[in-house]
């Protein structure tokens, strides 16, 4: 019997984008059983323009749930779950447009029973700025198999896995406390790597499948990128918190050169003799580390030319300084009990999860 499948988009306020989005899914060559929005409380007439679609479903089960406020999109998520009946549920952003053949190859690895999760490839359709051209490569697949991370805007996972381990609700900025709508994506953000740990603790497959194509049209300005870097800082620091991990290595060069500067100026500064201004190039060091770090992902796993990598520069050094930033203040706030999040030992993340070949 054909494995059935749910298709999972949360959405807020991109009425035009989730159009697009819901339109490439009903042209699939697996049709899904069933495709849940979840509109995060739009104001746009997202709702009606998803109902206007609905006599074009033919054999799909397209349906609408409105939450009554802004939740953010793990929350939303969850709601899609907890609303779908495929023994698969397949997840894409609603600013995203999925190829023809899109879910047929991210369903297809599941043949086999030790697999939990695949997640495929993600183009980024805009670089039309230097913010954009920055991001260029963020989801680039460099090769099918297994994975230490996936994507939340391309994921499938089997259902019985997601009702024992839910979407991360807990992050302290995925809702906003001025009462302005929370961003829809935590892209970047890790807000799907407790259910990878969870998965991958449980000893299930995670795979990368990258013919299963989603082009992602997500415009970044100046300001969204900013807010992108710092609140994806914050939400590393929650993630290392949370699960007791070791500290994200992307930022761990850059804030070691800031504990060596703050050490070694004042010492370069206050003791009198020859060798005391080499003190200033202590710091240099691990500087020099994390930029050689950033430059080989950006051209060796981002797929960036060189002259890509040097167009970026500029976008990049904002982007790591916001985010180390952000990940030394929110870690610095967990420490002293700011907004605490509760500590959990990934030895635990195991339990309650089924296991490979024990289906519920």
């Amino acid at each position: 019997a054909q494995v059935r499948v749910s298709v999972v988009v949360p959405s807020c306020d991109r009425r035009a984008q989730i159009v697009v989005c819901v339109e490439s899914l009903l042209r699939q060559t697996l049709i899904p059983a069933e495709i849940v929005v979840v509109d995060d409380y739009s104001r746009d007439g997202t709702a009606e323009a998803i109902l206007a679609l609905v006599p074009k479903a033919g054999g799909t089960s397209l349906r609408i749930i409105r939450n009554d406020r802004n939740l953010g999109a793990n929350a939303s998520r969850n709601v899609g779950v907890a609303a779908s009946s495929g023994h698969l549920i397949a997840f894409l952003d609603s600013d995203c447009e999925a190829s023809r053949t899109w879910l047929e190859n991210i369903v297809q690895p599941f043949s086999d029973p030790a697999v939990g999760a695949v997640s495929g490839l993600v183009e980024d359709t805009c670089q039309s700025n230097i913010w954009e051209r920055a991001f260029a490569g963020t989801h680039r697949l460099p090769r099918r198999g297994p994975i230490s991370r996936f994507t939340s805007c391309n994921l499938c996972v089997r259902r019985d896995l997601l009702l024992a381990h839910r979407w991360e609700e807990d992050f302290s900025d995925a809702t906003r406390s001025d009462g302005a709508p929370p961003d829809i994506s935590f892209s970047g953000r890790c807000d799907e790597e407790g259910l990878y740990l969870a998965i991958r603790a449980a000893q299930w497959a995670v795979l990368a499948e990258p013919s299963a194509v989603l082009q992602h049209h997500h415009a970044y300005s100046a300001r969204s990128f900013m807010r992108q870097a710092y609140y994806g800082g914050r939400a590393a620091a929650e993630l290392v918190w949370k699960f007791r991990l070791r500290d994200r290595l992307d930022v761990a060069p850059f804030l070691l050169a800031l504990l060596a500067a703050i050490v070694a100026v004042p010492i370069a500064y206050m003791i009198d003799t020859p060798w005391a201004p080499w003190m200033l190039l202590v710091p240099l060091l691990p500087l020099c580390a994390g930029i050689a770090a950033v430059s080989w992902n950006e051209t060796a796993r981002k797929g960036k030319t060189l002259v890509g990598l040097l167009r970026a520069a500029p976008a990049l050094a904002i982007y790591y300084v916001l985010r180390c930033t952000g990940y030394a203040v929110r870690r610095v706030e967990l420490v002293i009990g700011i907004e605490p999040v509760q500590r959990i030992s990934p030895n635990t993340l195991a339990v309650g999860m089924p296991s490979p070949g024990v289906r519920r």
